[in-house]
């Protein structure tokens, strides 16, 4: 399981799977899927939980100098591609 305390000039990592040891033991497992069905229990799903937010304003992001600037500098397929103009 995750570090017992902290010691001067160490640094404890809480939580990593891949970090933490003891995830083996007898019953940790089992413990683990408890939890995790207990808190499924509890918490619902609702249709849509982001429901009370309001639509996001992205007039922050938009700039009187942007389209003179892509038409200056055409964008071309970004390394992932996902934009294509």
């Amino acid at each position: 399981m995750a570090g017992t305390g902290l010691v001067a000039g160490e640094v404890v990592v809480d939580a990593l799977p891949y970090f933490d040891q003891g995830y083996e033991a007898p019953g940790v497992r089992e413990a683990a899927a408890a939890l995790v069905e207990e808190e499924t229990r509890r918490y619902r799903p609702t249709k849509n939980y982001l429901s009370y937010l309001t639509a996001p304003d992205y007039s922050a992001f938009e700039a009187d100098s942007l389209p003179t600037e892509l038409q200056r500098k055409p964008i071309q397929n970004t390394v992932l591609g996902l934009i294509v103009v």
